[in-house]
C-alpha cells in the first residue's frame, strides 16, 4: 500500500520533470530562432556598412567585433544575471530535502555554458554571411 503511493508520487515527479524540460526546449528553440533573426537582422541593416569597412582595409576580427558586440554583452549581461537569480533562487528553496545532493555551482556553471554555445551556434551563420560581405556587392545595394 505505501510502496504504491510512493510510486504515483514518483511517477508524477517524472512527468513534471518532463513537461518542465519540454517547455524549456521549445523556450531554448524559441530564444535561438529569435536571436538568429536578430542577428540576420542587423547583417542585412549593416551591409553597407560592412562593405565599405572592408574595402577600406579592416581586417576580418575587426568586421566581427563589430558585428558581434552587443549580442556578446547582452550575452554576458544575461548569464550574469542568471547565474545571480538562479543562486538567489536555490538558497530560498533550500529548504527542500532533494536539493542537498545537487552541486548548485555546478548546475549554474553548466547552465550558463549551455546557454554561451545556443547564443553561439544561433549567431554563427549570420556573422560568417557578415563576414563574407564583398564591398563590391555591399556597394551595389545602395
Amino acid at each position: 500500500m505505501i510502496a504504491d503511493i510512493a510510486a504515483a508520487n514518483r511517477l508524477e515527479e517524472r512527468i513534471a520533470s518532463g513537461l518542465i524540460l519540454t517547455l524549456a526546449l521549445i523556450g531554448t528553440l524559441i530564444a535561438a530562432a529569435g536571436l538568429y533573426a536578430l542577428m540576420s537582422f542587423t547583417v542585412s541593416q549593416r551591409t553597407r556598412e560592412i562593405g565599405i569597412r572592408t574595402a577600406l582595409g579592416a581586417r576580418p576580427v575587426s568586421v566581427l567585433g563589430t558585428i558581434a558586440r552587443r549580442a556578446a554583452l547582452q550575452l554576458g549581461a544575461g548569464v550574469l544575471l542568471g547565474c545571480v537569480f538562479g543562486t538567489w533562487l536555490v538558497r530560498d528553496v533550500t529548504g527542500d530535502v532533494t536539493l542537498l545532493d545537487v552541486n548548485i555551482p555546478a548546475v549554474l556553471a553548466g547552465a550558463g555554458t549551455a546557454i554561451v554555445l545556443m547564443v553561439t551556434a544561433a549567431c554563427l551563420p549570420p556573422i560568417r554571411r557578415g563576414l563574407r560581405i564583398q564591398p563590391t556587392e555591399a556597394l551595389k545595394e545602395s
